[in-house]
């Protein structure tokens, strides 16, 4: 069921107008929130009205009818009984809020709704740092095996991101545990993951996983009493999750075979939706990407507002970059779901393929299409006019060291450059000795072509490998040493 835009609802009684004026923000049919009691309230003249308490929002309360829709009013809006009861339930929530924040070892709710709640208080409180910044949203990531005795409802999680909307308010909370990716990983972070592998086996992974579910759901258990069970999700990312509902929040726990455990804490509403996201439309998303291009004196051209993923510890290239081309285009991804989805291995390595044909259907059900196209000699000409458009590139190479020193050092030098054909000059000279070096077959990675500058002959390049690796530029004749010919592209 997909949500309906907000629109303002009020209910005429004769010839006055109701005291139950409300938003709506779920479509019609959708269930109950698990747990929760419905009773009959009454507004302050008796009128009547079956529903169930949902939360607080400052000064206003949150009901649930029994056809699913959400609604808020005035405390004073309420009969005395009705008021009194609120008052109760708002002090046991209050109870309820501590010992959840104490389950999961941080403040994980001040008392706030989680869909209005500002992400950057909830990062603080987590602990996680700022991964991206975009208009049109921001994201935080921690890597908890790398924090010292980091701790989220009982066990260590791997990866704990945080996403906000526009306005800065939280939309997702997703905490990974246990999974094939981070699990025994023995790689780094960056341009070392190439050097990783694993120490995992496939019942060690097992044990971990049933171990971390386990601890989570008793965790939250104790707190907000038994999960139900539901379906969430789209297409090959639909999974059955165990949840439990408070005050706004909705935490779902899955644990998918040999792939990962889970925790989501999303704003109810989008729980009651099943997972299923609404369309962003195509004018929106072509305005979005002619805004995100720039262009500069010198004559680089190149892409902003793409949303950093950092792959972290693990060979997850090709999952966190198709996240990162996915969430541009406006469609919701998470890198653990793709790369379960493109059958990525637990030492790292994804069939691209295999990745293509498992999202090409989510991708087109929401309006985009996915291109591919083939180039033996990597050329300026052969993504400028996508880039011209605002779409970013997804470009199969080989990361090896050699080229990751160029890119490094001709990145840092650009800050230096006064005159501009000089430089071209200089790194045409530099780099000529690439057309004749044979290709490395090693290190296959997958990133993003961002930009390019026709007068220097170079190419801005992104990798998923955190904020420092979002922006680089690389001489056209290394970039083309390190092609492997594959150019993938999502477009509206």
């Amino acid at each position: 069921m997909k949500l309906k835009a907000m629109k303002l609802v009020c209910i005429l009684h004769k010839k006055v107008l109701g005291l139950f004026c409300f938003v709506t923000l779920a479509g019609s049919m959708a269930s109950s929130s698990p747990g929760a009691e419905v009773r009959i309230f009454h507004s302050a003249d008796g009128k009547p009205l079956k529903a169930s308490f949902e939360g607080m929002s400052g000064d206003l309360i949150v009901l649930r009818r029994e056809d699913g829709k959400v609604f808020s009013l005035g405390k004073d809006k309420l009969s005395a009984a009705d008021q009194v009861y609120i008052l109760q339930i708002a002090q046991r929530a209050g109870d309820e809020a501590k010992k959840l924040n104490s389950a999961a070892g941080h403040e994980i709710t001040n008392g706030v709704r989680l869909s209005e709640r500002k992400a950057g208080e909830l990062a603080k409180a987590l602990g996680i740092r700022p991964e991206s910044e975009s208009k049109y949203g921001c994201s935080w990531r921690l890597y908890a095996a790398y924090a010292k005795d980091y701790r989220l409802f009982g066990t260590m999680p791997y990866s704990v991101a945080l996403y906000s909307n526009q306005a800065g308010l939280v939309t997702s909370l997703s905490i990974v545990y246990a999974n094939k990716g981070d699990f025994g990983s023995n790689a780094g972070m960056g341009k070392d993951h190439f050097n990783g592998g694993t120490s995992a086996t496939a019942k060690s992974l097992a044990d971990a996983m049933t171990q971390d579910e386990e601890t989570v759901a008793k965790s939250l258990t104790s707190v907000l009493g038994a999960a139900t069970i539901q379906r969430y999700g789209e297409g090959k990312t639909r999974r059955k999750v165990s949840r439990w509902d408070w005050n706004g929040h909705s935490f779902l726990l899955s644990n998918e075979e040999n792939e990962y455990v889970s925790l989501a804490v999303i704003p109810t509403e989008m729980a009651d939706a099943g997972g299923k996201t609404v369309m962003t439309k195509d004018a929106e998303v072509k305005k979005r990407l002619l805004a995100s291009i720039v262009k500069s004196e010198n004559g680089d051209v190149y892409l902003t507002e793409i949303p950093m993923v950092d792959q972290g510890p693990k060979g997850y290239c090709a999952p966190a970059t198709f996240e990162r081309a996915m969430r541009t285009m406006g469609l919701e991804a998470d890198m653990y779901l793709l790369a379960m989805v493109g059958e990525s291995k637990a030492g790292g390595g994804t069939s691209v393929e295999t990745l293509l044909e498992g999202v090409r259907q989510q991708v087109f059900s929401k309006g985009r299409r996915i291109k591919e196209e083939n180039v033996k000699e990597l050329r300026i000409r052969d993504f400028k006019r996508y880039i011209d458009e605002g779409i970013p590139l997804m470009w199969t190479m080989c990361s090896v060291d050699s080229y990751n020193e160029v890119a490094d050092k001709n990145t840092e030098k650009r800050g230096r450059v006064t005159d501009w054909m000089a430089h071209a000059t200089e790194i045409a000279a530099e780099n000529v000795k690439y057309a004749d070096t044979p290709k490395s077959d090693s290190n296959h990675h997958i990133c993003m072509i961002i930009g390019y500058n026709e007068t220097t002959q170079e190419v801005a390049v992104s990798d998923s490998w955190g904020p420092r690796f979002e922006l680089r530029w690389v001489p056209i004749p290394v970039a083309d040493w390190a092609n492997v010919g594959g150019l993938f592209m999502i477009l509206p």
